[in-house]
């Protein structure tokens, strides 16, 4: 029965927690005893653990399966008794005045127990990729410095289950047929975890279990005081710090401050935590929260929902506000009450939704329940390791191309079709990282062979590689990296073997990876074949579909290669698309970035130096521009003369027009282009043995009609070039659209301070630590905006208020399409008096004051050759279709194709390779046989 009393003054208050306090004193040096036996059998089970759930406090059975657990016990503690090979049971202790209780277990045994060995065996690389982000949940995030120093002792006895549930989406769910040994040598505890639940989804986590914590023994030269320290420190400013303080009305003098988050449009909040104050956030009396007291001496907290807290007698980086720099967390409690013990203790840690500061509280950071903090002499430890936190950064910008071929092998004058899928470290920044693929090919001294680039668009990338007739067979290897890779461990860049072999030979395949049982695959591909049968070739159609183990059809997007069986073969590939995933969660190991840091390419890049007529470096603005001004922009040197830009998008070569302009539009100074230097490989070269023969029948191979033209040969096609302005109302709404009726809720509001309402931390985007992206590109009414000496986009937005405004577009993620220009972002103003409509004069570019340097573009990607279906013979080839960019989504839920085959092809080979919307890997291989 829950007591529930309403006190109208703080005296009041004081009498319900003085309350309080004396039941808790009541049940000071209780005892618990009882037995535990099997039970099936009844025998007594020596030996078998029994603990205080959530504490040091604990004892073992006798020989007899008695226990006793004595001292100052918790109000109405959990009691746990666990034993090998037996499920683990509880039951709650309510002492109800006495100080004696007896509680016997009956424990059930587990049925089929696998052994340590046979449990090692299971486990595979998705066990091992599941165990990594587990970790990373359940003992502490990575870059709090305890996380090293927790370790699990015993990780063969956890389980993991993924899948897909309505509501949830993708989850991870993870079960242990034993406690998990923890060793927290952080805190000095071992740590027994009886896991009952752990669910994971991209909305959030929880889980919970029973924990039995016991001391470790100081080892030799350690200082015990240590673990006293770090056990305060991570007591200061925790979830039970605040529960400890709230319960005894000393919540604001220990340095919390709370505050009621409205349920207001999320638009509509700002970074700045003053003007928020009346806003999104009302302030929320600490002293007015305790409501009740229940017979057993806890207490009943109501709580208003959603609750914003700050700790204010700590240091932490905000990344929420600009103007606080201390832990701030988020408290929902659905039911808006929860309960809780005088030490602080949260009865259901279910009842609450936690997320910010306090949702960092893992294991690593977990005290027991009876551990007493020493708050008067107490001295902090650094919450973050700054080293970690650094290198973390760096960790969370770190991409890794992976490449697909059409073929695993090849002969001179072959094409090499591939695609490329760009796999992310932390996958929300991708808007912010490289645009630009480098692909080459190395002969076996490592010389570069051919070396071609191709943008990056979502990720993804395609192209090909024309190999020259005259090339010498032997071993090459395919490498790929992007310019903001070479600023990381050359282990990132992807390497993988590419042998050419005669064009009159054959692979002898010992090894084909065709695809029989997906029982046991987290994707599986289903496919269905017809063959119909013409009087000159064959017609194949094909289905596929991507799903999940329970027949769940998924979104994703993969690359498809059909070949001639007879022509050419899959091997066995050690490195596949479900390997190079497991990179993801791998961590930077201690290493010395360069001093020159590469920059992030959003399109080709030009660098050089700019200096005076008497050789002196200047710091000067410089005006690019692409051809007859495709593209153009304002860029800056340095003190050293040096400029660096990219943006710029064309294919083959160009020529840009460089010039340091003075007021009178003339020239002044001189500029030279550095030449760009690939990074030196250093890596030792895979390599792919492959026994051969002679061919027993001839086939025409993917030979594409050309050549490429070399740079001096190309010549620019005589065609109406788009300017900046003839384009700019071509790319669709921005990343962000601000329209009326936002403008209209603050019509006095100044631009600048409504594109930072509806931008994170009120930047424009390319977050990341490598990279000064400069000023956005802004546009007004069609026109783009030069702005003065020492006037910043923002400067301008403040000259416009809301009321003028009929809209505005924000690109972040889609700025690469304007080019050079937009590299660092785009703010596009639409005013009410408008000039958008008003005729401009054809803009010729007199080019008479600028520098003309030819530079090279991405290598122009060309479209595997397909015959029309049922109208064309087709010749024989060994590789019959190729589609690099296949997808299923909500609306195409198989993906079909159809092709001319040769009445010669007996049996084809189809594989298929990419990842689903849930970032599940598959490369399958399967056998198509045509007669």
């Amino acid at each position: 029965m829950i007591m529930k009393f309403a006190f109208p003054n703080k005296l009041a208050k004081l009498t319900l927690l003085i309350l309080g306090m004396l039941v808790y004193g009541f049940l000071e040096a209780q005892v618990i005893s009882g037995k535990v036996v099997d039970e099936k059998t009844g025998e007594a089970l020596p030996f078998a653990n029994v603990f205080i759930n959530n504490t040091t406090l604990g004892s073992t059975t006798d020989i007899d399966g008695n226990f006793k657990i004595s001292g100052s016990l918790p109000q109405n503690p959990e009691v746990v008794a666990s034993f090998v090979g037996y499920f683990t049971k509880y039951r709650k202790v309510a002492f109800g005045g006495r100080n004696q209780v007896t509680v016997n277990f009956e424990l059930t045994p587990k049925e089929d127990q696998l052994d340590e060995v046979s449990l090692s065996a299971k486990r595979d690389k998705a066990w091992e990729r599941n165990l990594r982000k587990f970790e990373r949940v359940f003992l502490a995030v990575p870059d709090d410095p305890f996380f090293k120093k927790n370790e699990i002792l015993n990780p063969w006895v956890i389980d993991f289950e993924e899948g897909k549930a309505e509501g949830l989406g993708r989850y991870l769910a993870a079960s242990s047929s034993e406690p998990i040994t923890v060793a927290n040598r952080a805190l000095g505890y071992e740590i027994d975890y009886h896991l009952q639940e752990y669910l994971q989804t991209k909305n959030g986590f929880q889980y919970y279990g029973l924990v039995n914590f016991g001391e470790i023994e100081t080892p030799p030269n350690a200082d015990e005081q240590n673990w006293n320290e770090s056990r305060n420190s991570a007591f200061f400013g925790s979830m039970r710090h605040l529960l400890y303080s709230l319960v005894r009305n000393e919540a604001d003098s220990q340095g919390f401050e709370a505050f009621i988050v409205q349920n207001i449009a999320s638009t509509q909040r700002t970074n700045d935590f003053d003007q928020e104050i009346g806003s999104s956030l009302l302030p929320l009396p600490l002293d007015s929260l305790v409501t009740a007291i229940l017979p057993n001496g806890n207490f009943i907290m109501e709580w208003p929902g959603n609750v914003e807290v700050h700790f204010t007698k700590k240091y932490w980086p905000s990344t929420y506000y600009t103007n606080r720099s201390h832990p701030i967390s988020w408290i929902n409690a659905p039911n808006c009450r929860f309960e809780v013990d005088a030490n602080g203790v949260l009865m259901d840690p279910r009842e609450l939704i936690l997320s910010g500061y306090v949702a960092r509280e893992r294991v690593a950071r977990s005290l027991p329940h009876d551990f007493r903090p020493d708050l008067e002499d107490l001295k902090l430890l650094a919450e973050v390791d700054s080293s970690q936190i650094d290198r973390d950064k760096w960790n969370n910008l770190r991409e890794k191309p992976y490449l697909t071929f059409n073929k695993p092998y090849y002969s001179p004058g072959e094409t090499v079709w591939f695609s490329s899928r760009m796999i992310y470290q932390n996958s929300i920044f991708q808007d912010s990282l490289s645009r630009v693929l480098y692909v080459e090919l190395l002969n076996d001294n490592k010389e570069p062979v051919l070396i071609e680039s191709f943008p990056i668009a979502m990720g993804l990338a395609k192209g090909q590689l024309q190999l020259p007739a005259g090339i010498t067979t032997g071993n090459y290897t395919i490498r790929a990296y992007t310019n903001w890779m070479r600023n990381f461990p050359e282990t990132d860049f992807f390497y993988k073997p590419l042998p050419l072999i005669s064009g009159d030979r054959e692979v002898v395949a010992s090894d084909i990876w065709l695809t029989k049982d997906q029982s046991e695959e987290e994707v599986s591909i289903q496919f269905s074949s017809e063959i119909k049968r013409e009087e000159l070739f064959n017609i194949a159609t094909i289905s596929l579909s991507v799903q999940d183990p329970d027949s769940t059809l998924l979104e994703g997007n993969f690359s498809i290669s059909l070949i001639d069986a007879d022509l050419a073969t899959f091997i066995g590939e050690q490195h596949t698309i479900e390997t190079a995933i497991d990179w993801i969660g791998t961590e930077l190991a201690e290493y010395d970035f360069p001093e020159e840091k590469h920059n992030i390419e959003f399109g080709i890049s030009l660098e050089g130096y700019f200096s005076d007529k008497k050789n002196k470096p200047l710091a000067v603005p410089l005006t690019v521009v692409l051809g007859e001004m495709e593209d153009f922009g304002i860029i800056k040197s340095d003190s050293t003369g040096y400029f660096w830009a990219t943006g710029l998008s064309f294919t083959d070569s160009a020529e840009v027009a460089i010039a340091a302009l003075n007021i009178n539009r003339k020239s002044f100074g001189e500029v030279s282009i550095s030449e760009k230097i690939r990074p030196s490989v250093s890596a030792d070269l895979p390599k792919l043995q492959l026994e051969t023969r002679s061919k027993s029948k001839m086939g025409q191979l993917d030979i594409l009609d050309g050549d490429y033209f070399e740079l001096e040969e190309f010549v620019l096609e005589d065609q109406k070039k788009e300017t900046l302005e003839d384009k700019n109302y071509g790319y669709g709404p921005g990343d962000r659209s601000i329209g009326p009726e936002f403008l209209e809720r603050f019509p006095q509001l100044t631009l600048d301070g409504i594109v930072s309402m509806n931008m994170p931390g009120g930047g424009m985007g390319n977050y990341n630590w490598g990279l000064n992206a400069g000023e956005p590109l802004l546009i007004i009414d069609g026109n783009r905006y030069f702005t003065d000496a020492g006037e910043t986009t923002n400067d301008v937005l403040r000259t416009f208020i809301a009321a003028e405004v009929e809209s505005v577009e924000v690109y972040t993620f889609n700025a690469a399409q304007f080019g050079m220009a937009g590299f660092a972002g785009v703010i596009m103003v639409k005013t009410k008096k408008g000039s958008r409509n008003q005729e401009n004069a054809d803009r010729v570019f007199n080019s008479d004051e600028f520098q003309i340097f030819k530079m090279r573009g991405y290598t122009p990607i060309k479209e595997f050759p397909v015959q029309k279906v049922g109208s064309e013979i087709p010749e024989s080839r060994p590789t019959i279709y190729w589609n690099p960019a296949a997808q299923t989504d909500s609306e195409n839920e198989t993906f079909n194709f159809s092709v001319n085959i040769p009445k010669s092809t007996k049996n084809m080979l189809l594989k298929i390779e990419g990842i689903s919307s849930d970032g599940l890997p598959f490369y399958r291989v399967f056998e198509i046989p045509v007669n």
